[in-house]
């Protein structure tokens, strides 16, 4: 007897992050969205520490699968998210982070500087700002 194994990669659960890099000052996260609206937030230390060591938090929360949809949904319009208009925007050295979204290894441009008139940009930040939001009010 023959057995036929098939992989289907499309198969896997795949997730959508969302990154703040942090900065000398300010420390920076990690938004883990499942398909399910299952998410996880990771705090991320500062680039230079200062003082005792920080260990990162998690919180586990259940967004809207409203909200879950709609991020995959724009993400899946917007890719390859490499390829959206790069904005740029003046920061502080110290304070400034970036704001991303990555998914299967392809990383948007840095939604804090704004959309520009771009309409996947546009619906991308309005996406990350909302989860962004349901953990700053848990924390």
């Amino acid at each position: 007897m023959v057995a036929a194994v098939f992989f289907c990669g499309a198969c896997l659960a795949q997730t959508v992050s969302i990154v703040n890099s942090g900065s000398t000052n300010t420390a920076g996260f990690r938004i883990v969205v499942e398909k399910s609206g299952d998410a996880e937030y990771t705090a991320q230390p500062r680039r230079f520490p200062i003082g005792r060591s920080e260990s990162p938090r998690t919180i586990r929360k259940a967004l809207p699968k409203t909200l879950a949809g709609r991020l995959y949904s724009d993400v899946k319009a917007a890719q390859p998210l490499s390829a959206l208009p790069e904005r740029h925007c003046v920061k502080s050295v110290s304070f400034g982070t970036r704001l991303t979204i990555e998914t299967e290894g392809d990383v948007s441009p840095d939604l804090s500087c704004g959309d520009g008139g771009n309409e996947k940009l546009k619906a991308l930040i309005r996406d990350a700002d909302e989860i962004v939001k349901v953990f700053q009010d848990a924390r």
